[in-house]
């Protein structure tokens, strides 16, 4: 069988939207880049331009979202496009970016989903090159746990428990294809309970928060605008979460993860250590 090819963008597509936590206006345009160069973001609204790449190195923040990039000039909010990308299985685009912060759209990564099929994806003249692990690891801290297994093909296996009455615990197990991402993560929105509002907005968070972005859950209910799009939903958000932050590592990965109530801080760290037993001398890939 051939190795398979690298891809991009077919063409440059764009949109606007609010940040999340910003509560900013701001554009981004998606554009083909060269085989080999992987994933990298540029302020097109700050002097000098300078490429941010979608490097666990470059990881500046992990609040409630994963941000890149040296604070100001940094980019915020980036882990439902990186799961896009990754998910579709885009190895090279240049994102470009007049403000601090990706736009929400409805909380989920289907808008981005949208997007890339608006632009097509083309083959490039070079394989891709992915990552297998060399031996088990895993990583435990007072939040969670990410556990990986060496593996044939990208697996993700994800549980989650807040202790609420309104959300039991929910577990998922997915072989990530592009087919999959698209069906059974991508549509998956964003959530927070509404007890944790006012300590967010008083961080300077959630600013453009609302039901068009936002799955609430409060005391009693869950505000959802035309109901959940899946009776996990939320353990499908994270799931995408993960995948967006494990696209930090810079290449594609074939490995089983297991993931016990996952957040973006031990996602990152993660991805840390992961990147280190990936390049341990006599690791393949």
């Amino acid at each position: 069988m051939p190795p398979e090819q690298q891809k991009t963008v077919n063409r440059p597509v764009r949109c606007r939207g609010v940040g999340v936590h910003t509560g900013i206006d701001a554009g981004l345009v998606i554009r083909p880049a060269e085989a080999g160069r992987g994933i990298a973001f540029i302020r097109s609204d700050l002097p000098g331009k300078e490429a941010i790449p979608a490097s666990v190195e470059a990881v500046s923040a992990t609040a409630r979202g994963t941000s890149l990039g040296p604070g100001e000039a940094g980019v915020k909010t980036v882990e439902h496009l990186l799961a896009t990308l990754a998910g579709l299985e885009i190895d090279n685009a240049v994102v470009e970016m007049d403000g601090p912060e990706l736009p929400m759209g409805d909380g989920s990564a289907l808008p981005f989903v949208r997007l890339i099929e608006e632009a097509g994806i083309r083959e490039q003249p070079a394989p891709r090159r992915y990552r297998t692990l060399p031996r088990p690891f895993a990583l435990e801290t007072p939040e969670g746990i990410i556990a990986t297994l060496p593996g044939e093909r990208l697996r993700v296996a994800c549980t989650i428990a807040f202790g609420d009455p309104l959300l039991d615990s929910q577990y998922l197990d997915l072989i990530l294809t592009p087919e999959a991402f698209a069906r059974e993560l991508a549509p998956a929105r964003t959530f927070g309970f509404y007890r944790e509002a006012r300590p967010l907005l008083e961080r300077g968070l959630i600013r453009g928060t609302g039901l068009e972005n936002t799955v609430v859950i409060g005391p009693g209910a869950i505000f959802s605008r035309g109901g959940l799009r899946f009776k996990d939903e939320f353990v499908r958000h994270k799931t995408l979460d993960l995948l967006g932050d494990l696209a930090l590592l810079g290449s594609p990965l074939r490995a089983t993860i297991l993931a016990v109530r996952p957040g973006h801080q031990l996602n990152v760290e993660f991805v840390r250590k992961l990147k280190e037993v990936l390049d341990e001398p006599g690791s393949a890939g």
